[in-house]
């Protein structure tokens, strides 16, 4: 008789317990399916984010293809150079912008193999590192020679500073040199004497492009790429970078005219007036999802331009 409550306590304390595991198991199945709903519907989000953002790259090469029917120059006073902040499509909206690649200077340049060539396009590589603020001068010379060391094919370490195979394979983890050509700016985070800091500071000023060596366009160069180009800046060189937005250069010989660029400058060979590399920077957001792609165009003298690479990230 005595047995019956303790088996009634128990068997409601079984019960209880029951009851709080299906409802855990209850809560936790309508979680995970909430989860997954959210799920799927930012996937969907983003996948109509990467189709604008596609979008937005058709538009662009079709543009190019258009303006080069137009004209023969590129300059930072024509459409394509004004960036788009805010363009609403349904449930979000897309941004971007195109810079021109031949306004920047090209890492590539230093892989020449012609010493005095080289020699020159390190000179230039001097002067913009100088030219940018908080990056050490005397970083230059030693990270010039090390990109040259790793584009070019052999084993010979550029006196004094260059880097090769035996300066990497050293480190933990080692790796080797690339021996060719830079495919993307960021390959020089791997280059000796290299530090993040400096590189956020230079990255806005280079480019890494498959021709090469190739011309810097001096109307749509950033007044520290430009200044690179000549020693001692002239009066007529200080005018034409006040004015190259409004009156843009359409040939390079009536710069050499005016006095903008001197003999000890740069040679009508690293300059132009007209691009053919591009990348499109474009944004798009969808709900909850985000693409950003980034395309580098390149633009023949004609038909259409030519996506060679894409970099996205997403969320």
């Amino acid at each position: 008789m005595k047995s019956r409550p303790r088996q009634s306590g128990v068997a409601l304390i079984t019960a209880v317990l029951v009851v709080s595991l299906a409802t855990i198991a209850a809560t936790s199945v309508l979680d995970s399916g909430h989860l997954s709903v959210q799920r799927t519907a930012t996937l969907q989000d983003s996948e109509k984010a990467w189709w604008y953002a596609m979008g937005v790259e058709d538009l662009v090469r079709l543009y190019l293809k258009r303006d080069a029917e137009d004209n023969d120059t590129d300059a930072l006073n024509e459409a394509w150079a004004k960036p788009i902040d805010y363009l609403p499509v349904e449930q979000g909206f897309v941004s971007g912008a195109l810079v021109d690649q031949q306004g920047l200077f090209n890492l590539n340049n230093l892989g020449v193999q012609d010493p005095e060539l080289f020699q020159t396009y390190q000179e230039q590589f001097e002067r913009l590192l100088s030219a940018i603020p908080d990056v050490d001068p005397f970083l230059a010379r030693p990270l010039a020679q090390a990109i040259r060391d790793w584009i070019d094919a052999d084993q010979e370490p550029t006196v004094p500073d260059g880097a090769e195979d035996s300066e990497y394979l050293v480190l933990d983890p080692g790796y080797r040199a690339a021996n060719q050509p830079m495919q993307s700016v960021t390959e020089l985070l791997a280059m000796r004497g290299m530090t993040r800091e400096h590189y956020v500071r230079i990255r806005p000023f280079v480019t890494a492009l498959p021709q090469a060596p190739s011309p810097i366009n001096v109307n749509t160069a950033p007044p520290e790429v430009l200044r690179s180009l000549v020693v001692n800046p002239s009066p007529g060189f200080e005018n034409f970078l006040r004015r190259r937005e409004q009156q843009p250069a359409e040939a390079i010989t009536d710069l050499n005219d005016e006095g903008v660029f001197s003999p000890e400058d740069a040679d009508s060979s690293m300059l132009t007036v007209s691009s053919r590399f591009f990348q499109m920077q474009a944004q798009a957001t969808v709900g909850n999802g985000r693409v950003a792609l980034y395309s580098l165009i390149f633009r023949p003298s004609s038909g259409t331009p030519i996506v060679i690479s894409r970099n996205t990230d997403s969320e």
